[in-house]
């Protein structure tokens, strides 16, 4: 009776253990291939469905606990990328970067939407690979600019800049989406007008709950954190500071946004506490944890039976992936960077990774309506290929036009995201 008790949790405990090693394996694996870990992190999850389909593991128990730390991933990530942001650094950056972030955006989504729609999907998945396909992932062309020393170069920070600008906006933007798509799937035909009303409805909403964001940040955070640096010790300070983001991104789902786009907020929140809350190790090690079970879950949604369908349209959306960011990078590149170098700024925009599978994650929650197993598939072939393929191009493109810094007095340093 005991053994027969204890089954369920042994399972779980033997699955997330395992699959927790699998992924620190496959981690630095992946490092010594010179591709993100996430790829591995997906393929696990992809390995998992497959031996379900062999050997029944994903007990609706299990589902359930993989699908909560998937949630808790998603957190731990989008509250570091708004840890990692400088709202005020990106302020005053941004009558330069805009013009390249505000092209890029329009012309990388109406290129994704368009590509979908020739791929064959309806309109509100065609919307939702546009959404997705607006973001970028610096995260994956990060290295070879640290590699080449040209990261604190005006390039490099032009890079940064706009890469910050992709996040927020399609997360703002990923908000938008999922506040209109049950107006857009009614049943009786997309009523412009209702949609229309929901946005402006949502920006309302989101603009209030950003000034209470900044509310907090202005007078709330500056004492508290000063306080915790005071009194308490890593990893106790840290992991209040992740209690409060919680709470922060469990509000913004209440009032009708994600998870997602209060998580980014509340780590915008404390983007500007002191380093030693920035860049605790308590985070990092329940950062290191959590994240992988959101890229694991990833997988565990893919359809096998949909993957041979979703190759033809991952083809499709790869090659917009690809042209939208360079299209629309590289021409206003142009006039802000030297030609030289435009190129190479591009093609830096062009991994799809964090944002845009969280686009996609969040939208799927709707239903295979919104997003189909083939749509999910082909957007998870454009993270794969992407982010295996652009660091090693981006690499190549240095080394023929080598970019060099205005001050070589230290080494370079990667954003804290």
């Amino acid at each position: 009776m005991i053994q027969a008790s204890a089954t369920p949790d042994s399972l779980l405990v033997l699955l997330v253990g395992g699959v927790t090693l699998l992924a620190i394996v496959l981690k630095h694996l992946c490092e010594r291939l010179r591709i993100p870990a996430l790829v591995g992190y997906i393929l696990i999850g992809l390995g998992l469905r497959l031996l379900h389909d062999v050997v029944p593991l994903l007990s609706p128990a299990v589902q359930g606990a993989f699908d909560l730390l998937a949630a808790l991933g998603l957190v731990a990530l989008l509250f570091r990328v708004g840890l990692g942001s400088n709202p005020r650094r990106l302020l005053d950056k941004l009558p330069g970067a805009s013009l390249i972030w505000l092209i890029s955006v329009l012309v990388s989504g109406a290129v994704g939407y368009y590509a979908a729609r020739w791929a064959g999907f309806d309109n509100v998945p065609a919307l939702v690979a546009g959404v997705a396909l607006t973001a970028t992932s610096i995260g994956v062309a990060l290295p070879p600019w640290q590699a080449a020393g040209a990261l604190r170069s005006e390039q490099g920070a032009l890079v940064l800049d706009v890469a910050e600008l992709d996040d927020i906006s399609g997360v703002v933007l990923m908000a938008l989406l999922l506040a209109i798509i049950p107006t857009l799937t009614g049943g009786n035909g997309v009523d412009w007008i209702a949609a229309s009303t929901t946005g402006a409805g949502l920006l309302a909403s989101l603009a209030a709950f950003t000034a209470g964001c900044y509310a907090f940040a202005h007078w709330v955070e500056p004492p508290m954190t000063r306080a915790l640096i005071r009194r308490e010790r890593s990893p106790t300070r840290m992991l209040i500071v992740v209690a409060v983001g919680s709470l922060i991104a469990a509000l913004a789902g209440m009032l009708g946004f994600s998870l997602a786009v209060g998580a980014l907020f509340a780590g915008l929140v404390f983007s500007k506490a002191p380093r030693k809350i920035r860049q605790d190790r308590g985070y990092r090690v329940l950062y290191d944890f959590l994240t992988p079970f959101f890229f694991i879950g990833i997988g565990l949604k893919l359809e096998p039976e949909a993957l041979t369908g979703a190759l033809s349209a991952g083809a499709i959306l790869l090659l917009a992936a690809v042209l939208g960011k360079l299209v629309g990078t590289a021409l206003p590149a142009r006039f802000m960077a030297p030609r030289s170098s435009a190129l190479v700024i591009a093609m830096s925009m062009v991994p799809r990774a964090e944002i845009a599978m969280v686009i996609v994650d969040q939208a799927g929650r709707y239903g295979p309506g919104v997003v189909p197993p083939a749509l999910y598939g082909a957007m998870t072939v454009v993270t794969l290929a992407t982010c295996a393929i652009t660091p090693s191009i981006v690499q190549r493109q240095l080394a023929a036009n080598p970019i060099t810094p205005p001050n070589l007095t230290g080494p370079d340093q990667p954003p804290s995201r």
